[in-house]
């Protein structure tokens, strides 16, 4: 297997572009834009739709990497452990109990000292992260449990006051630039019922209902007789199934809102990523001094950045003919300045049409889940195959529906990834390595796929990829070559014999043996005009 390690020779052009990437020095104020003509934004939806919904290098990505770590790292049994382990009869609460003792007596925030990171090489991390073919990384910001991974002056409990005392949030994105790689930060924070269940359990004064944990749990108060899923209605919180609602404290909200602007000013983020309930409680007047916070600064700075906004089947959404009616579409952050963002599990796929706005999809490595789970850690040849056959599938069904993924890795409390995520990430850089080309700035066709293929296409060239494995002959329905085209598999130099059937193409031989483990590619010159395709911003072959 191969090991993190053998990541450490890092290429003179990369070493090039990081000298010369705008992105400035973590921890650096914002640079001053050279040059006249910068836009400005006001806090209204009509000036941030000015911005449009994704700057030219996120149009072209194939797909990034951030982690979910924190003190949910050292339970290692998923991130809800927090909110789980307070719940009397749930399984984490018996395991807890068994573990740890009383969840009363050893509350969530004893696991602090314990989530020391202290084998956490955040160089190592983004030199795997960009030969994985990843064009953009990073850390996340806060999760729901409210600790924070960045040095932040408006939480105590931060990763840099406790716990492992590093930066995360700023070493990972000045690493991460070495590498040239944009920089992405997640936000999942504001969960203000999210220990309710804690504070039904301690009594007044401990654990959860110990003001001095509140900038990890949230003020201590008093709940009604039942705690809801809230809904947001106006200013105020509401379950309309029980018709109780109560007013989120401003100055939660508030802290919350500055914890975003802190982030943006101190390490000058290419993307922030926001969790649906983050936004929703953040509530429709902060969002928008916060885009244009954000955007005006992105201006100062002289680059192009980009919000996506995530999806939360407890927030208020409008259903999409796009997506199926089991998911629904934020109207939280309009798609006019912002990229929706749609959960998803590789390999489960059920999508299939192109969404002419582009989109991003989240997902744990397939087999994984979200945070580090102790007993996902080993994975046996077989399971690490499907693994990475699942996600080359996965990533390339989205590309072709215009979509970007934003792929979820989980590490340890130590610091490590597990061996088996690594070589995952190390066999996804093999394959796009032959393969990117087919799946970086291209643009999306319609019909976007038929059976096992999908289709992308640049210049005058379509890329038909096979996510099963080929057989002789290959046929490709409804695509006419130029009478003289070369078609090829990437990764091969070998000329494929090809004729037409109607209106199919017929590839009559395949390379021996086939270049790569997942999902093959064919190029293919094609007459482009008879095609239905479209591109925001446009790639070159």
């Amino acid at each position: 297997m191969r090991k993190l390690a053998l990541m450490t020779k890092v290429s003179m052009f990369w070493l090039v572009v990081a000298a010369i990437y705008s992105a400035p020095d973590v921890g650096a104020e914002a640079e001053q834009a050279v040059g006249q003509g910068k836009r400005h934004y006001e806090p209204t939806w009509e000036s941030l739709a000015q911005h449009g919904t994704a700057p030219a290098w996120y149009e072209d990505a194939v797909f990034g990497i951030y982690f979910h770590w924190g003190i949910y790292s050292v339970p290692s049994k998923e991130t809800r452990y927090m909110q789980q382990m307070y719940i009397p009869g749930s399984k984490l609460h018996e395991h807890h109990r068994k573990t740890y003792g009383d969840p009363i007596e050893f509350g969530y925030h004893d696991f602090i000292p314990m989530f020391k990171g202290e084998k956490w090489d955040p160089d190592g991390w983004a030199e795997l992260f960009k030969y994985s073919g990843a064009d953009f990384a990073g850390s996340i910001g806060e999760h729901h449990d409210g600790f924070s991974m960045w040095d932040t002056r408006y939480n105590k409990f931060n990763s840099m006051n406790m716990g492992p005392h590093r930066d995360v949030v700023g070493e990972m994105a000045r690493a991460l630039r070495k590498q040239g790689m944009r920089v992405v930060t997640t936000f999942h924070h504001l969960r203000w019922d999210w220990y309710d269940a804690g504070r039904k359990l301690c009594p007044e004064g401990v654990g959860v209902n110990n003001p001095e944990y509140a900038g990890l749990y949230g003020a201590p108060r008093k709940l009604t007789d039942k705690s809801p899923e809230l809904w947001l209605v106006g200013d105020r919180i509401k379950d309309p199934g029980v018709h109780l609602s109560e007013t989120i404290p401003d100055d939660y909200l508030e802290n919350g809102y500055n914890k975003i602007i802190e982030v943006i000013d101190k390490y000058q983020p290419d993307q922030l990523q926001i969790d649906g309930g983050t936004c929703v409680r953040l509530g429709e007047e902060r969002l928008k001094k916060m885009l244009a916070y954000y955007f005006n600064a992105a201006e100062s700075w002289g680059r192009e950045v980009v919000v996506s906004r995530g999806f939360d089947r407890n927030n208020p959404y409008l259903p999409s003919d796009i997506w199926g009616n089991e998911v629904m579409i934020s109207r939280v952050i309009p798609i006019t300045c912002s990229v929706q963002n749609i959960e998803r599990h590789f390999p489960k796929i059920s999508q299939h049409r192109v969404n002419p706005e582009r989109w991003q999809t989240s997902t744990p490595v397939p087999g994984f889940s979200w945070a580090f789970v102790d007993d996902q850690e080993d994975k046996s040849p077989i399971e690490i195959h499907d693994s990475v056959n699942a996600l080359v599938d996965g990533i390339v069904d989205v590309t072709s529906k215009n979509g970007v993924t934003l792929l979820g890795v989980a590490p340890k409390a130590d610091g490590t990834l597990p061996d088996a995520q690594i070589e995952i990430l190390n066999r996804l850089g093999d394959w796009m390595k032959i393969n990117k080309i087919a799946l970086h700035g291209v643009d999306w066709r319609s019909p976007c796929e038929a059976g096992s293929l999908r289709f992308t296409v640049k210049g005058d060239y379509l890329y038909a990829i096979d996510l099963e494995t080929p057989r002789k002959p290959e046929v490709i329905s409804g695509v006419t070559p130029v009478p003289d085209s070369v078609i090829r598999m990437l990764g091969s130099d070998q000329d494929l014999a090809w004729h037409l059937d109607g209106g199919d193409v017929v590839i009559d031989e395949l390379p021996d043996p086939l270049p790569c483990g997942y999902a093959w590619t064919f190029k293919i010159r094609f007459h482009r005009a008879a095609e239905k395709t479209q591109r925001t911003v446009g790639g070159t072959e």
